[in-house]
This record gives C-alpha cells, structure tokens and sequence, in this order.
C-alpha cells in the first residue's frame, strides 16, 4: 500500500475492514488459517486509487465549499473497485460486487494526497472480530398457546372484556352468540402476560401454556445473509462442531490408535 495521506494506515485500514459487500459469504471458502494463500475461492480483490486535485478555474474564497475547490477530497467505499481474478469473473457473472454502501467516508485528502491500495477481503467468524458476525440481536421463546374451557366458557356479557387481556385478534367474538374463539393464527403473537388470570371470573374460563416442541426465533440481520438465511446456516456450523466432537470421541473410544493426539479445533 502507498498512502500519503494524513490519515494512519492503521485507522485506514481499520476503516476498510468494517466496509460491508453485497457478496453471499456462501460463496467464499474460508481460510483454514491464516498462513493460507489467497486464491480465487478464499479472497476477493479490491483496488482504491484515488489522488485528489485542485479545481484550477475556481477562484479562492471564503464562500467556496470543499467540493468547490477540490476533486476527490473524500475518498468513499464507492471508490473500491473490485478486480476479478480467476474463475470469479464467471462465477459473480450476475452481480457486479460492491459495498453495500457507496456514501461510507474512508478518508479526506488535500491536493497532492493520493491512496494506491490493493485490499483482500476474507470470510470469517464473530469470535474473530465483531465485523464478521451476521446477526445483531437473536432470540427465541416458546409458542403460547392458550385453551378454552368447553365446560366453563366465558359469559357473553364477559366476551369484549376478556378480548381486551389479549392483543388484538388472538380473541375473535360471535357478533351473534358473543361466544369466543381463538385464532389460531394469531396466537404466536401473545406474549403470555397472564393478564386475564388477574380476573377471578376467568379464572375457570382458560388455561395459558406453551408448546414445549415449537420455537419461535427472531433473528435480525446486519451483514450479507437474510434473516431466514441465519438460522439454517447457524445450524450447518453446529453439525460441523459436532463432527469434529465426535470424532475426537471415536478416537478416545478406540484408545491406542494412532499416537492418541486429537485435533479439536472447529472448522
């Protein structure tokens, strides 16, 4: 890298790391170390050159802005071109691969400054670096479900009442009968508050619970992989740990095999 900009190379560097790419990291191999050799498949290559000049034509005054007077004083991820190499340019033949954002600022130059870099782009883990974990916040709870009485339903003059302990549209009344029913479809969206068991005259009426063998997640995304993407992906990456877990097992179990050495390591 040639950098005589005012700005570190480190802080630049840094900068660029945290630049998000619209590439599907399912796409890329992972380094399986870090002495391996880039290659068409584990790397991506970028190229930032950019010098910044003086608008010669422009007169110098208090009134003039930065972009008034200068050319490529900001240097923003929209400069980062990427350089295929290898079979990449037929593989990524359908998108052109590019920060996510173009607007994000790397760095400001004067005249005479200029940034020639070449830079790698990897695929890697959260516990590495925070920059490369695809979730922002995750959970998950069990799916409410709630049961009607069919000896003890509710009192119709009760019906509007006993809606009013749930979100909207978990209860549907009868206009005619006043009789209450649940929706099914809705249920997931109750947050088992308990809210109408504060009421003695339901107290017979329903019963709150969950079901044990229904999970609802909610996954939110901040990198490349959509929300529905995470959760059958986190679940490859756990088979993987296994895999190796048990292996290490097998080789305890069979005991004298080899020198007995167990290589542990996730891939």
């Amino acid at each position: 890298m040639n950098n005589t900009s005012v700005i570190q190379d480190e802080v630049l560097a840094h900068r660029l790391g945290l630049v998000p790419l619209n590439i599907d990291p399912a796409v890329i191999e992972m380094k399986q170390s870090t002495t391996d050799q880039p290659t068409d498949r584990n790397t991506l290559v970028f190229k930032l050159q950019i010098a910044c000049t003086r608008k010669e034509k422009e007169s110098r005054t208090s009134t003039l802005s930065h972009d008034d007077l200068y050319i490529n004083h900001e240097v923003c991820s929209s400069h980062l071109k990427w350089m295929p190499q290898g079979e990449q340019g037929a593989v990524f033949a359908h998108k052109l691969l590019a920060p996510t954002n173009g607007n994000i600022v790397l760095a400001k130059m004067r005249p005479g400054q200029e940034i020639d870099m070449e830079c790698h782009a990897v695929k890697g883990v959260g516990k590495d670096h925070a920059k490369f974990s695809p979730v922002a916040t995750a959970s998950y709870r069990l799916h409410p479900l709630i049961i009607l009485s069919p000896t003890n339903p509710v009192p119709p003059h009760l019906a509007e009442k006993f809606a009013k302990c749930f979100p909207r549209g978990i209860i549907n009344i009868d206009p005619v009968t006043k009789a209450v029913s649940v929706n099914e479809k809705e249920v997931r969206r109750d947050p088992v508050s308990r809210e109408v068991l504060r009421h003695p005259e339901f107290q017979d009426c329903v019963q709150l619970g969950r079901i044990r063998d229904h999970f609802l997640f909610n996954i939110e995304s901040e990198g490349p992989y959509e929300p529905e993407q995470l959760l059958p992906e986190s679940i490859k990456v756990m088979r993987d740990k296994i895999a190796v877990l048990k292996k290490a097992a097998m080789a305890l179990v069979d005991g004298g095999q080899g020198d007995g050495d167990v290589e542990m390591t996730a891939p």
